[in-house]
């Protein structure tokens, strides 16, 4: 055992050793030579789960995670490994003894994980999806009726089977389950003590190309067994008993349904098209690749001449809208190039800054790799 980080706690000792040595015995050639050859692995320390001790609040779990070299060569441009420690919404930089050292009376080790040195060179890691194929497939493509939601979603069709690159136009909206607790200070500043807790409520998917363009084919409400403090019917559209499958006239289904369907559309290659979807994704707690997502925000009014979203908001005419402002910047795109989206985007300013409209950022669309799209909300 190497680099042993004692932590004396009264009569106590806790060792927490960032790097095991381990004898290993091989029945058969399989094995990198080096390590049968000395017939041991080394393992190192990746992550810590210590049990935080709270008598009045019964405490919580907290995890101390060590991010690779990669992570941070991408965010950064450097190579560096880096501890983390995540605490409820806190994430934050430790160093490494903080990770490895416990103190019994309030910090109780309860997870060790070690990962195999260099495994990542001597193994496929890639994961293959454990749900079936099949009933995902005969969920997005069913053919019996159903009265409730005929109206509002039309399931694919075999021949509409997703293909990489189509296009989906796609629309979350969330409820609340917790308000934010906050505490506000004398000098007029607040610090967030808890962040309040949000849900997923509705997903829409609408076809993207083909002869029912703008048809959604995924609709669904999901329900939930938690409380709903607050249904934010004015930016969600959800009304009180959406999402109860006894009285709904939705399409009410789990968030593993929807779930393993979005999951299903993404490996096959589709590409999404939104307002604000990366942060939608993030909340959903799916990870899309950046090539997949075209990220619209808020042009319909401008490039479309569409006014939606009136007193309630409908997330099926929110993917509709994205999917036609998309096909706006394209045709823009055709007609003069890149030098003429810019020149119309310069224009969007000019009647952004007479409306007092506010601009939030920046997106490229990967369809050339060369315009870029303003983010805009009016206010």
């Amino acid at each position: 055992v190497e680099n042993r980080s004692p932590c004396l706690c009264g009569i106590e000792t806790v060792y927490s050793s960032l790097v095991l040595l381990f004898n290993m015995h091989y029945p058969d050639s399989q094995g990198d030579a080096a390590e049968q050859a000395e017939g041991a692995s080394l393992y190192d320390l990746v992550a810590t789960v210590p049990h935080i001790l709270d008598a009045g609040a019964g405490g919580n779990m907290v995890a101390h995670i060590k991010v690779g070299e990669t992570y941070h060569q991408r965010k950064e441009g450097v190579s560096r490994q880096q501890w983390y420690l995540f605490n409820d919404f806190l994430i934050e930089p430790i160093e490494q003894t903080e990770a490895a050292q416990f103190d019994v009376s309030w910090k109780v080790p309860a997870i060790l994980c070690y990962a195999k040195r260099n495994y990542h060179t001597k193994y496929d890691l890639r994961s293959e999806c454990q749900h079936n194929q099949s009933e995902v497939k005969s969920d997005l493509y069913r053919t019996e009726k159903h009265s409730k939601t005929d109206a509002t979603f039309i399931p694919l069709t075999v021949s509409e089977m997703p293909q990489a690159g189509d296009l989906v136009g796609l629309d979350a909206e969330f409820v609340k389950l917790s308000e934010e607790e906050a505490v506000l200070h004398s000098d007029g500043t607040k610090s967030t003590i808890t962040p309040s807790q949000m849900s997923v409520a509705r997903i829409t998917c609408v076809r993207g190309q083909g002869p029912n363009e703008g048809v959604p084919f995924i609709d669904d409400y999901i329900s939930t067994q938690e409380q709903v403090v607050d249904y934010l019917t004015k930016y969600s559209g959800i009304e009180p008993g959406d999402l109860d499958a006894t009285v709904s006239s939705k399409h009410v289904t789990t968030l593993k349904s929807t779930y393993l369907k979005l999951r299903f559309l993404i490996n096959a290659g589709v590409r999404f098209v939104g307002h604000g979807l990366q942060n939608d994704f993030r909340v959903i707690n799916l990870v899309v690749p950046k090539d997949q997502v075209i990220d619209t925000k808020f042009l319909a009014w401008y490039f479309l001449g569409l006014n939606i979203q009136g007193e309630t908001h409908d997330s099926t005419e929110d993917s509709c809208t994205a999917l036609k402002l998309y096909r706006k910047y394209l045709e823009l795109y055709q007609e003069g190039g890149n030098h003429y989206v810019m020149k119309v985007l310069y224009e969007v300013y000019d009647k952004g800054f007479q409306l007092n409209w506010k601009w939030t950022e920046c997106t490229l669309l990967p369809s050339t790799g060369a315009a870029v799209l303003p983010s805009v909300m009016g206010l």
